[in-house]
């Protein structure tokens, strides 16, 4: 017996508006780079689009969307712009460099945190999921590297959802099914099993448009577990029996929904700015 998430969409939503006075947003802890050349910040993904700004060379950037980086080009944040940049051209910042503080944008939202109050990272390592199993047994650590703390010991035949067949440092990105946990574990040690199944078609649907320039999302948890829902790089969670409205900036981004005890549902979705949208989730019981 498995639990799978299940969807339905939902096609009511209210609209708030979202105060703001920049059109840029970062999170206080986003990737910060320097600009090893001057670059041109595109406003998409080609050198063809509309060319909305420029950064010096040697200046610093914040990197807000890594997701799509196996193209060339990351979303970058510099003064106030919001843009696409080829990242052949990026950096890592040194510890000691830093964006001015008269150069910040005014808004800083908080960065998504799991259960446990740990802020989600940002690596790039794509979206190919698969269901693994451990082969031994294995430490789930918070980080890529074995100086990491442990959350836990896996046991030999543990089911994993695997983010991508790319590792950081050997590690894989997984989610642990059993409690619906996210971590990383060493790729020597999980061997796969099936591909994931992963909607291309998108499960979120429009319903309107909104007073904000990024989308804004009403989820509905309609379960008893608390579900974790992952778009891009960003997470929220939802206790049982509830809904939360959430702002996610514009872009094709994938998506993960998972809880204790349940195989994790993934899929693509295009977000456009100024529009509303709607999902909801219950889990249901299937024998296999």
């Amino acid at each position: 017996m498995r639990l799978i998430i299940l969807c339905f969409l939902f096609f009511a939503i209210s609209f708030s508006a979202l105060c703001q006075d920049e059109d840029c947003y970062y999170y206080e802890d986003s990737p910060i780079y320097m600009a090893t050349v001057k670059l041109n910040i595109y406003e998409h993904m080609s050198t063809e689009s509309a060319v909305i700004g420029e950064v010096p060379k040697g200046a610093t950037v914040f990197v807000t969307e890594s997701f799509f980086g196996e193209t060339g080009w990351w979303e970058i944040c510099y003064k106030g712009i919001s843009g696409q940049v080829k990242k052949s051209g990026l950096t890592k910042a040194k510890k000691t460099q830093s964006i001015p503080k008269e150069e910040r944008p005014d808004i800083k939202p908080s960065k998504p945190k799991d259960e446990e109050g740990d802020e989600q990272q940002v690596q790039d390592i794509g979206f190919n999921p698969f269901i693994g199993q451990t082969t031994t047994a294995v430490n789930f650590r918070k980080e890529p590297t074995t100086k990491s703390s442990v959350i836990k010991q896996f046991k030999p035949g543990a089911t994993v959802y695997v983010f991508s067949d790319k590792t950081i440092s050997g590690f894989y990105k997984v989610i642990d099914v059993e409690t619906g946990k996210i971590g990383w574990a060493s790729k020597n040690y999980i061997r796969k099993e099936r591909d994931a199944e992963v909607d291309y078609k998108g499960g979120f649907q429009k319903t309107g448009t909104s007073s904000s320039s990024n989308s804004e999302v009403l989820i509905k948890n309609l379960s008893n577990l608390t579900i974790s829902l992952i778009v891009g790089d960003e997470m929220f969670s939802l206790s049982p029996k509830s809904e939360k409205t959430v702002f996610i900036a514009p872009g094709n981004k994938y998506y993960v929904a998972s809880a204790p005890g349940v195989i994790p549902a993934s899929g693509y979705q295009k977000f456009e700015g100024s529009s509303g949208y709607g999902w909801s989730f219950w889990v249901e019981t299937s024998r296999y």
